[in-house]
């Protein structure tokens, strides 16, 4: 239990000097602490609101608010302090009559540009209708600027800490909730501002060299984030895997609330990916919108395959048939079983629809495929045309009671131009007639739209050659044409990009995509090819999963190739029905190199998730042909020692560094114990005297209980040894004529005062042994 003393000097009378110095210390500190807390957050502010505020507007909104403050806190003591904050808070509430018309324009631009981005972020309206159409916030700025200032105006009159702390905190807290960057150089404002908050309510107690730990310790903390962060972390967390691995395992803990996620992926074979992907998330269901995908770089499957292929393998997750209100839903399994009993097909013969066409290829030519998954898969993720002993198909192409972590088929890769390769006549007449009856379900099923499309859209197709002339029952190379024209279409009116607004709900994503915005990401070609698709009479829909790359397969000994497929790789395509070979793969999204000269700003943002030989994902092919590289080169004894050294290199400097800060603040605590942040030269001798005493009683082990100051010293005066009682009764009476005012305290009686300290503290060490010799170092 930590022992308190009754023992407290008070310094009751001083000099007309020192009150002035002490108000005038407040005061500075004061205006200090508002400039720096308001300029926090308006910047926040602007970083949020992009206002458009020039640097001299800046300071003059952060400026003003921070000066009343100042004024309001300086008059805290006077009686009629109440009327001066209220007076204050009048002219605010006046100034926002007389601008009320601009004030609410901007409120509802602000609320327009807020609900951006929450939308972009969580997918939610919290705002619909407005429009962010006022740049210049500036009235909407200096009210809540200055509503802020009188919130931590009450914080600092109340004494409560933690509520001022909150303030500080709740502008860096909005713009990380509304997924806004902020810089690290901005959190050097508030920081200030709490380190203020001390010489701000008791100035006193604070010196002038108290004043260099504000802008010091914001310079130590911007050499931490800008240099020593960036410098040093790279090293320390790729010098060894175990170590990236651990503190990746815990952050994914602490992000998704406990669930363990695999690390990132590293060159070895055995990779710890999670099988997520943003828009496969449910099997029920998947939302349209505008808000990009969110990639971790971490490897979500492996595909093994025993031959070449020199097509993109489009392994099938999620399939949409039903298209509303920006939202795909899955099939019915049971759909397509009751059709086909209504026909006199049996459930086991309508279940090998699905393969169906892998029998009309060659056996030579059929490949064997395997594929590994982290996490039990939600789908079979086995590309079309396959065949698998423990995976049974379905037209949801959901996984049912599975959790297996590897499935494996044989396989097909087929496109459109590959159509000549399937025999129907391999097929027996009971496949023939299985073929027909589910091409007739998928022509009843998957050319239908439930939404107008927009009149332009109709009007420009009626102008095409290929829909203007199109059968009502499409033959194979009719389905070929009228994908090259859609892929034309589509492309010519959009470009593939990930920065989009927001979508209105009331207008249809054909015209957002095609008309208004004219740029989009995957889902969004998908969709709306597949609506084009329909459109034209063919059985198409939607579909997303994980596109591979032939590059990707790298020679493997046993497997023939293999691939590590990364969650960057999730991607969305349509899939269309052809009288040949059933569903087929057709790539709608623009190459993100073509799409580059209309959208500046996909240059360096989108990732490489569009399949197809013109865009031949470098980065994964390098990404591979490194890791190739160095499975073929053992790393020597040389390498090894090598990384050895590196890694305790490493450990040095951090070591070293540790060592460095915590020597630097034991040398801050001691100095504050010899008492030279103190504000006046007799705190100072006050808080050393304090400190000689607590010394003597760790030394001697005094335990005093006493009511009145006196009473305890008499008492530590009896205890202490003979030597030290003359001592301790000259130094008490020193101490006792500054506390009361009667004289002032030299610097020379201070500095024999210290140098008393030191020597005693120096007796104290030097009688301790072993541990506890080095606990007494501690301050």
């Amino acid at each position: 239990m930590k022992k308190t003393h009754n023992f407290q000097f008070a310094v009751q009378r001083e000099g007309s000097g020192h009150n002035t110095s002490a108000t005038r210390m407040g005061t500075f500190c004061s205006f200090l602490l508002f400039l720096f807390a308001c300029g926090s957050y308006l910047l926040n502010f602007s970083l949020i609101f992009h206002p458009g505020f020039s640097i001299i507007s800046t300071i003059g909104l952060c400026g003003i608010p921070a000066v009343f403050g100042t004024f309001l806190f300086a008059l805290r003591q006077k009686k009629r302090f109440s009327y001066f904050f209220f007076g204050a808070l009048g002219i605010l509430l006046l100034v926002l009559y007389l601008f009320r018309e601009d004030f609410f324009r901007q409120f509802f631009s602000a609320a327009a540009a807020l609900e951006k981005l929450v939308n972009t972020a969580y997918s939610l309206s919290i705002f619909p209708g407005y429009t962010d159409r006022v740049k210049d916030k500036w009235i909407l700025c200096f009210f809540l600027t200055s509503l802020y200032m009188l919130l931590v105006l009450l914080s600092m009159l109340w004494k409560k800490r933690l509520l001022f702390v909150l303030l500080l905190g709740f502008p860096g807290l909005v713009s990380y909730l509304l997924e806004v960057s902020v810089p690290a150089t901005l959190f050097v404002l508030p920081l200030g501002a709490f380190i203020l908050w001390r010489g701000a309510l008791w100035p006193q107690s604070v010196s002038r060299l108290w004043l260099l730990a504000v802008p010091f310790q914001g310079i130590l903390f911007l050499t931490a984030a800008c240099i020593f962060t960036p410098l040093f972390s790279p090293w320390i967390f790729q010098a060894s895997e175990s170590l990236s691995a651990c503190i990746n395992t815990a952050g994914n803990r602490l992000l998704s609330g406990g669930e363990t996620n695999p690390a990132p992926s590293t060159d070895r074979e055995e990779t710890d990916g999670p099988g997520a992907f943003s828009y496969e998330a449910q099997t029920d269901s998947q939302q349209i919108t505008n808000s990009p995908p969110s990639y971790t770089s971490q490897i979500v499957l492996s595909v093994s395959i025993d031959g070449e292929v020199s097509q993109p393998l489009y392994l099938r997750g999620f399939i949409g048939a039903d298209y509303e209100d920006y939202q795909w839903t899955p099939p019915l399994d049971e759909e397509w079983y009751s059709y086909a009993g209504d026909r006199g097909i049996s459930r086991q013969l309508a279940d090998g629809v699905f393969s169906l066409p892998l029998f009309g290829i060659p056996e030579e030519d059929r490949l064997s495929i395997s594929i590994g998954f982290s996490h039990a898969p939600d789908f079979t993720y086995l590309p079309l045309v396959s065949v698998s002993s423990n995976v049974t198909f379905s037209e949801s192409n959901v996984l049912q009671d599975q959790t297996s972590l590897k499935l494996s088929g044989r396989c097909f890769p087929l496109t459109l131009d590959r159509l000549s390769e399937i025999s129907p006549g391999n097929f027996y007449q009971g496949n023939l007639d299985l073929a027909k009856a589910y091409e007739a379900f998928c022509r009843e099923r998957y050319t239908f739209w439930d939404e107008d499309p927009p009149e332009a859209l109709a009007e420009e197709l009626r102008q095409l050659p290929v829909y203007a002339s199109i059968s009502e029952v499409p033959s194979d190379e009719e389905i070929q044409k009228a994908a090259e024209e859609i892929q034309n279409f589509l492309w010519e009116h959009a470009s593939y990009s990930l920065s989009l607004e927001p979508f209105s709900q009331n207008i249809p994503l054909s015209q957002e995509l095609l008309y208004e915005q004219k740029r989009g990401f995957c889902i969004h070609f998908a969709t709306v090819g597949t609506q084009l698709f329909r459109m034209y009479g063919i059985p198409a829909r939607y579909v997303t999963g994980y596109s591979v790359l032939p590059d990707m397969l790298r020679i493997d000994p046993q497997m023939g190739y293999t691939a590590q497929v990364p969650d960057s790789r999730a991607h969305a395509w349509v899939e269309v029905y052809t009288q040949s070979a059933g569903w087929i793969p057709v790539e709608v999204t623009p190459s993100s190199r073509q799409s580059a000269p209309q959208t500046e700003e996909t240059n360096e943002t989108v990732p490489r998730d569009i399949p197809g030989e013109e865009t031949p994902a470098e980065d994964t092919s390098r990404e591979n042909g490194a890791t190739a590289g160095k499975e073929e080169k053992a790393p020597g004894i040389l390498d090894t020692l090598i990384q050895i050294g590196k890694s305790l290199f490493i450990a040095i400097i951090v070591l070293g560094a540790l060592v460095l800060l915590l020597l630097f603040v034991h040398r801050l605590l001691f100095l504050f114990r010899l008492g030279y942040f103190a504000g006046s030269p007799t705190q100072a001798y006050l808080t050393v005297f304090k400190n000689l005493i607590r010394l003597w009683e760790l030394e001697f082990s005094i335990e005093i209980t006493a009511a009145t100051d006196r009473e305890y010293f008499r008492l530590l005066s009896e205890k202490l040894p003979d030597p030290l009682k003359e001592e301790f009764t000259a130094l008490y009476t020193e101490a006792e004529i500054s506390a009361y005012g009667q004289k002032k305290t030299s610097p020379a009686q201070l500095g024999n005062l210290r140098r008393y300290y030191l020597r005693q503290r120096k007796t104290f060490i030097a009688r301790k042994k072993g541990l506890k010799k080095i606990l007494s170092l501690l301050p």
